[in-house]
């Protein structure tokens, strides 16, 4: 695809991403002359007839959607490639910054950053649902940090108000961790099932985790239906209306719910109270020095166990859609029959795809997983970038303890180890240890390795080089850490597998 020209006029550049059904390229409008976004179905989904218009449609839909918080389409077009393939694509308005998802990398939000985020996602869902459309995939990965505010992206799956939640060929489309339990009813398309993943999206940003123990897309579409969700835990910083808002959002019954401008409205409201606490809270101690908060302990909640849920840090890993099929479909009051694989027992009358691209955050409990012997994997993971000095208190860093991003591999907690001092460049993080990696345009160097508790290093180069590989190795397992750099930016893959 590099180098390619679509339509005489988008050259193509360098990829940016990929995902389950498309790949995302930078490339040169040279027309007008300015970098762009292209996004081009890749796979089998290239030549597709279903996902051909559903591309299409995307592009009509977000173009005709002008919202300061919403990404920009510029263009759609179909291209024949060297194969002799119609493939079609949608140039959008390249952005700078990193999604929501790679910062998570670096831990939670600060409460009023994690509420101006999530008021400003509200802010684009509203003026989605104003004209009666409804986005159906909003989480972390499909929201974007640039330096003029948040950015909603992926318009892919989004329909109008009203239509039936089943495509024609039966499959429902979303993300598992993020899918309202309505839409598992097979119903029609509501406004409010965007507002209950965005208060999953907030539950998300402001502790870096889901409020249930959920390691597969059954257990978690399971959750939805069927598991209270965790409270809040009490966070400094974040008020009791925070709270009541989160109950408010994730709520079962869509009724229940607020609108997305309420959401928005009372977001930028408890954000601006939130950023008043924390100015004070500086001022008072450049004045007078104070302790290290302690980590206040989570309250006891309404959270019940999922059935056959193994609580253990995991990573759902999938190159597009995990295909799940339901006994039979739930009905809106959720009391109907659970959720079962391809390989169950119980006959399905209805096929659920559901994205797992996006694995949930997991909970972590105090005493950590238990080991678990796991089959060799291939996963992208996200990078976030390296504090400069250590913080009391901070969350960021290949030390912290919080839970990790679900797009990286997790471990317990004493196996993420610290660098001896801090370093410049980007942490990788790996069941392994942790890699500093620096860019400097195209080539990448690695500034520091810090393996787990029982792992070694093994001979690697340092670089520069185009691409850096790392192996961690202990009695067991072996951790394969690679990057190569995009504009200074690394682009981690990492592989864990037997020894």
């Amino acid at each position: 695809m590099v180098g390619d020209l679509l339509d005489d006029r988008y050259q193509v550049e360098s990829r940016l991403g990929t995902g389950g059904m498309s790949a995302v390229w930078r490339a040169r409008d040279r027309v007008l002359e300015r970098a762009v976004a292209v996004k081009v179905l890749a796979g089998a989904q290239a030549t597709a007839r279903g996902a051909r218009q559903r591309i299409q449609a995307e592009a009509r839909a977000a173009a005709g959607l002008w919202h300061p918080h919403v990404t920009s389409v510029y263009d759609y077009g179909e291209h024949t490639d060297a194969a002799g393939r119609q493939v079609s694509y949608v140039v959008m308005e390249l952005l700078p910054g990193q999604t929501l998802s790679q910062r998570l990398a670096a831990g939670p939000l600060p409460p009023a950053a994690a509420m101006r985020t999530c008021a400003q996602v509200a802010e684009a869902l509203a003026a989605a649902h104003d004209r009666k459309l409804v986005h159906r995939d909003i989480k972390p990965s499909n929201v974007m940090l640039t330096p003029a505010g948040v950015k909603v992206v992926d318009f892919g799956i989004a329909t109008t108000v009203g239509r039936p939640e089943l495509e024609a060929d039966g499959r429902l489309l979303g993300t598992a961790a993020y899918l309202a339990p309505e839409r598992l009813a097979a119903g029609t398309v509501l406004p409010a099932s965007d507002v209950y993943a965005l208060g999953l999206l907030l539950y998300r940003t402001l502790t870096n985790e889901l409020p249930w123990s959920a390691e597969t897309p059954t257990q978690m579409l399971t959750a939805h239906v069927y598991v209270d969700p965790a409270p809040l835990p009490d966070i400094e910083g974040v008020s009791p209306e925070v709270h009541r808002l989160l109950d408010r959002c994730l709520a079962r019954d869509p009724a229940d719910r607020p609108d997305a401008t309420d959401v928005a409205t009372t977001l930028h409201g408890l954000a601006d109270d939130a950023e008043r606490r924390e100015k004070q809270a500086a001022q008072s101690a450049s004045v007078s020095p104070v302790s290290a908060p302690t980590t206040p302990s989570s309250p006891p909640g309404r959270r019940r166990r999922i059935p056959n849920a193994v609580l253990i840090p995991v990573l759902i890993v999938t190159a597009g859609t995990v295909s799940l099929l339901l006994p039979q479909l739930i009905p809106a009051d959720g009391r109907s029959g659970g959720v079962a694989t391809r390989d169950g027992v119980t006959p399905p009358n209805a096929a659920f795809d559901v994205s797992a691209t996006e694995a949930p955050a997991p909970r972590q409990t105090s005493a950590g997983p238990a080991p678990v012997s796991r089959p060799s994997r291939t996963v992208t993971a996200s990078a976030g970038p390296a504090e400069p000095t250590a913080r009391a208190g901070s969350t960021a860093g290949p030390g912290s303890r919080t839970s990790p991003s679900a797009e990286q591999p997790t471990g317990p907690p004493s196996a993420a180890p610290t660098p001896t001092s801090p370093k410049p460049g980007t942490y990788i993080r790996a069941l392994g240890g942790v890699v500093t990696v620096l860019c400097t345009g195209d080539q990448a160097r690695v500034v520091d390795v810090a393996p787990a508790p029982g792992y070694r290093l093994k001979n690697y180069n340092p670089g520069p080089v185009n691409e850096i590989q790392v192996v961690l190795l202990s009695a067991g397992n072996r951790s394969e850490i690679k990057a190569r750099c995009d504009d200074g930016t690394p682009l981690p893959k990492i592989k864990e597998s037997r020894q």
